[in-house]
């Protein structure tokens, strides 16, 4: 009997779907964030939500303390499902862990994935301009993760057992974005499309424009109606477009692949 890949939630195994796409989420969020994606695309496309340890079902596990160290790990964890077509959808910090599994994949030969979609997330070779903020006391911290980017719910805020559960692995992933490396590589093969949110407090569409130095294929920015977390709220418009890309799913009006 095979055993669950703890990296993965959604359609991991049996699925007939002609293309993965590996959903990674952003600063705090686990594989739930994309829990409605497959239904919304289609057969054809087999959503696999990528789960870091320290949240929803590994919320017991330690998080880890950097990008560097979870890249390895991570990339051993998915090797088995690019077994056929794939391509990244990651948001925010999930963007630049997807860019740099990709990379990882890369090194060891393994296969690339055909389309890399990137959502809020500035570039990787641009330097980090904000203040950091992982290491301020936990008011400090929620009061900056509020102005910079939203997000956190009212009822963590105002729930102490809430937020001693919730907070932790939402300061170590941030942790992971503000201390993010990087070394700079040959660019990626694959197309890529950065998405952005017309109301996005943190992250330009020049930022996101800078992605296209980190591919040799065609590069494209979208703007779509929402702040930094617009996957929540403008999610149709975002599946639509990726659907239209990748040519499969329930949008795409041509065959792809």
């Amino acid at each position: 009997m095979a055993h669950a890949n703890p990296w993965l939630t959604g359609q991991t195994t049996g699925s007939p779907a002609r293309l993965n796409l590996f959903c990674f989420s952003y600063a705090g969020g686990g594989g739930s964030v994309f829990r409605n994606w497959a239904e919304e695309l289609g057969p054809d496309i087999a959503v696999l939500r990528v789960q870091l340890p320290g949240r929803e079902n590994r919320i017991r596990e330690a998080p880890f303390p950097s990008i560097e160290t979870l890249i390895p790990v991570l990339t051993d964890g998915l090797l088995a499902a690019v077994d056929r077509p794939f391509a990244f959808y990651g948001h925010s910090l999930g963007a630049k862990i997807g860019f740099e599994v990709a990379r990882e994949l890369r090194r060891r030969g393994a296969a690339q994935p055909c389309h890399f979609f990137v959502g809020a997330c500035q570039a990787p070779h641009l330097a980090w301009t904000q203040s950091q903020m992982h290491g301020l006391e936990e008011p400090q911290f929620i009061e900056q993760i509020q102005q910079r980017y939203g997000g956190v719910p009212r009822q963590i805020l105002e729930d102490s057992e809430l937020r001693a559960l919730l907070i932790p692995t939402l300061r170590a992933d941030i942790k992971l974005m503000e201390t993010y490396a990087y070394r700079p590589e040959p660019r990626l093969d694959c197309g890529l499309t950065a998405f952005g949110g017309v109301s996005d407090r943190t992250v330009s569409p020049s930022m996101l424009e800078a992605w296209k130095d980190q591919t040799g294929g065609g590069f494209r920015l979208q703007m779509v109606a929402g702040d930094h977390f617009f996957l929540n709220t403008a999610r149709p418009a975002l599946l639509k477009a990726i659907s239209e890309e990748l040519g499969i799913g329930i949008y795409a009006e041509t065959p792809g692949l």
